[in-house]
């Protein structure tokens, strides 16, 4: 209890200057300025818009009633820091004061966060940012997007480097367009559904991607991987790559990982959505051939062969000598003139399956390619298996390709090998949703919400389902109120409610 009291202690200064209570979240979320009762299964939030119970097992610290000592889960040295009188706020430590100072700057942006949102919901009163080498135009929070733009020019400045490209003259920054959510990409951008980002590579070249808040992996994962078709674009732009090897490519780019604090890609990992997909097939004796794979026409080329793919190319650059190799292939099939080249369209050329194959053997250095193709199976067979949190993120991409049956199965895969992720509920919600399997989706957006209530996107889905199942419409809007009140911050339900002309200022 002594732990707790101390807790307590420090935090109350917010609590007296807001004459309200606060609650932490163990993943460091802050709850603040909201009047809190002790709830048997936790904490109930009062919300203006209802009543939010809140689980025992997410709570860290509550100023409205003693967490036990046994549940607030701090270490004998994060123990130290409080003895110092340093408060955890969101992952880090500070002094009260210096967290109660960022609390009152949130509190009073927030009016002033929305007012700018309904400037700039439309397209036509997007924002612009320039960088070194991009023009963004974007709708999303302007500080989110200075974060994208940081990972695009270190991005930009690590491939070319290791890749040896150099930007052809007179190109210019490249416009990359960054919507708020998937539905206003699909509207403005024109993409059709399935379409998850993509790169323009006919004048006028551009990027288009939309902004995921509660998967930022995925926001990420996309980001890199379409930049990486504009990278290779740059080694000529009048040739047309052929999709086994150019969506590969991106696809091992796209499971980079960024480190935030040292502003560095790390690259080579395992992308465990692709790892997924492999396994379900593998189990299925569903085995991609490699001749296949090139022969393959574009239009045919879906998510399974990405993940095949993504897998040749993390075969081939696993090992220093092969990596080489490959990259002498890879930026051969663009710049050496010695290699066959037909027409693609306009003045656009490109390599037929037959000379890529001829190509590829020689600078692999194989007589064959079943001699690739068994060490690349060998190789998949021996990736380690992938966890629940894989088919979660298999899940992900399946529904955000225009593929929800499919992510259904992963989604309930996922949660049979125990997944307790609020995200894999949410996702197997949506791809239920959009079967019209209304009841079931808004069953499943119950769980989420039962898992961690404070994510107002849930909220939202909830609702969405109860107005298709015809629910009192009172209730829909409390619901979809209540999201951007849990979620003051978050951009898209900003906008969303913005643009039905219900939103309401969190005070």
């Amino acid at each position: 209890m002594r732990l707790a009291r101390t807790i307590v202690a420090a935090v109350a200064l917010l609590t007296t200057a807001l004459a309200q209570d606060s609650l932490q979240l163990k993943d460091g979320r802050f709850i603040f300025d909201k009047k809190i009762s002790k709830h048997d299964a936790g904490a109930v939030i009062h919300f203006e818009n209802g009543d939010v119970i809140v689980p025992k097992a997410i709570i860290r610290e509550c100023t409205a009633f003693d967490v036990q000592a046994t549940d607030s889960s701090y270490t004998p040295a994060e123990q130290a820091k409080i003895d110092k009188g340093l408060v955890p706020f969101e992952g880090k430590w500070m002094k009260p004061k210096k967290r109660d100072t960022i609390l009152g700057q949130r509190r009073s942006s927030r009016e002033k966060r929305i007012t700018e949102a309904r400037a700039h919901q439309n397209w036509r009163d997007r924002y612009e940012l320039k960088t070194k080498n991009f023009h963004f135009h974007y709708t999303i929070d302007p500080e989110v997007m200075k974060r994208y733009a940081d990972m695009l020019e270190v991005y930009y400045k690590t491939f070319t480097r290791t890749w040896g490209i150099k930007k052809p003259k007179g190109m210019g920054r490249l416009k990359v367009c960054f919507y708020h959510d998937a539905d206003y990409f699909h509207q403005v951008g024109g993409a059709p559904r399935g379409v998850i980002g993509y790169f323009r590579f006919v004048k006028p070249i551009e990027l288009n991607f939309y902004y995921e808040r509660l998967d930022e992996a995925l926001t990420q994962d996309v980001l890199f991987h379409e930049a990486n078709h504009y990278l290779t674009h740059l080694i000529d732009p009048m040739f047309h790559y052929p999709s086994w090897v150019n969506e590969s490519l991106a696809e091992y780019y796209g499971a980079s990982e960024w480190d935030a604090d040292k502003k560095k890609m790390i690259i080579g990992n395992l992308q465990e959505g692709r790892l997924a997909v492999l396994q379900d097939a593998i189990r299925n004796d569903e085995w991609q051939g490699l001749e296949d794979l090139i022969r393959l026409p574009q239009r045919s080329f879906n998510a399974i062969h990405y993940a095949w793919g993504w897998s040749f190319v993390h075969y081939l650059m696993s090992d220093k000598k092969s990596a080489k190799a490959f990259k002498k292939f890879y930026l051969a099939l663009g710049r050496d003139k010695s290699i066959k080249r037909v027409p693609h369209f306009s003045r656009i050329m490109k390599v037929e399956p037959e000379e890529q194959i001829r190509v590829f053997k020689k600078f692999m250095k194989v007589k064959e390619l079943s001699e690739f193709e068994a060490g690349w199976h060998a190789y998949v067979k021996g990736l380690r298996a992938a966890s629940g949190d894989g088919y979660r993120r298999a899940g992900d991409i399946a529904l955000a390709r225009g593929m929800p049956l499919k992510a259904q199965r992963y989604f309930k895969t996922a949660l049979e090998m125990g997944d307790k992720n609020c995200m894999t509920h949410f996702g197997y919600g949506r791809a239920l949703y959009q079967k019209s399997k209304y009841k079931e989706a808004r069953e499943q957006f119950e769980l989420a919400i039962g898992i961690d209530p404070l994510q107002g996107r849930f909220w939202m889905y909830l609702a969405d389902a109860k107005e298709k199942l015809k629910a009192q419409k009172a209730d829909i809007e409390r619901m979809r109120n209540l999201a951007l009140e849990i979620d003051p911050d978050d951009y898209s339900l900003m906008l969303r409610l913005v643009a039905r002309g219900k939103e309401r200022v969190a005070k």
